[in-house]
């Protein structure tokens, strides 16, 4: 039974998230690209430190000490081939590969680690690493694009994982907000009711669309889809992660009181945003080195998440069974 403060708060995170939600979709109907870039240079790096210190918070004591070096390794790894990419120390393309084979290595790690405890709990990690794998041998730019995509539905896995005693209704309320809204944005903008002038940037249309899919009828549609689909990943991060986060927990990185933490994010969000303005490329390839380690985080996390819960479904199912 919620007591009235909490019924207040509830009412007021249904208002605020409702009208995010509709702000967010008119936003990406009518300028994709901007919505994209704007959301990006303002809330970009606030949002990659509030999941990077979530994750941490909550996942740290829960992981095997090897593993977690293991993870760590590979995603500095990826942060350093980012930045050669950038200064030209390795080729692009090359430091490219190299990437997204260090995120195969990440998920195999993962898989690895499940494997040894239950054969049948590192399936979905094979399945993964099947597909990433025929990804970066047949086209890795489709490939990192595909990532891109399915990266900003990731916060699904943390709130189903966080709201395990609810998951019926936090799943059908995800498959509303991430699944029926963005697909009913792509097929607005097949057909719109009031035509908009569409907006040119290949710059930010690369973002979620591949340069062989950029001539297709598809392709601005599904930008705009994508683009609010991206609003609602930093809504969830920011508004979510941030109240999720314990003040006093055992993490890997030292992080600074909430205050103190906080008040930093605002600041180098206020420089990424002045750097984005001046030179858009340049900051997103920079930014692109720090964002790269959560993103690819993520993904051995989910793996072992979602192998826990359903092993532990399964035990709960067969501890029913009458002897």
């Amino acid at each position: 039974m919620e007591t009235p403060a909490q019924n207040s708060r509830s009412m007021n995170l249904t208002f605020w998230g409702s009208a995010m939600i509709l702000v967010s979709g008119l936003s990406a109907i009518a300028f994709p690209l901007t919505t994209y870039a704007l959301t990006l240079a303002t809330f970009g790096i606030a949002h990659v430190a509030i999941e990077l210190r979530y994750i941490d918070s909550q996942f740290h004591s829960q992981l095997d000490p090897k593993i977690e070096i293991r993870l760590v390794l590979l995603l500095l790894s990826i942060a350093i081939l980012r930045c050669c990419g950038i200064f030209g120390t390795i080729e692009p393309n090359i430091a490219h590969l190299l990437e997204l084979g260090c995120g195969l290595g990440l998920v195999l790690v993962a898989t690895h680690h499940l494997w040894t405890i239950d054969w049948r709990r590192g399936t979905l990690g094979i399945i993964i690493a099947c597909v990433l794998g025929v990804g970066i041998v047949r086209d890795p730019i489709v490939t990192s694009i595909i990532f891109a995509i399915v990266h900003n539905l990731t916060p699904i896995g943390f709130i189903l994982q966080r709201q395990e005693l609810k998951s019926q209704r936090t799943l059908w309320l995800c498959g509303l907000v991430f699944g029926l809204i963005p697909l009913l944005i792509l097929l607005y903008q097949f057909s719109p009711i009031f035509p908009l002038p569409l907006e040119a940037n290949s710059i930010y249309l690369s973002a979620f669309i591949a340069p062989a899919w950029q001539q297709l009828s598809i392709a601005y549609p599904l930008f705009s889809a994508v683009a609010f689909i991206q609003c609602l990943h930093y809504a969830v991060v920011i508004g979510l992660f941030s109240r999720w986060t314990p003040t006093q927990t055992d993490s890997f990185i030292p992080w600074l009181a909430p205050k103190y933490f906080y008040l930093s994010i605002c600041t180098i969000s206020v420089i990424f945003l002045i750097a984005f303005g001046h030179s858009f490329i340049l900051t997103r390839a920079f930014y692109g080195v720090v964002a790269s380690i959560h993103a690819w985080l993520e993904i051995p996390l989910l793996i072992i998440l979602t192998s826990r819960k359903q092993h532990t479904r399964t035990t709960h199912q067969i501890s029913k069974i009458p002897d």
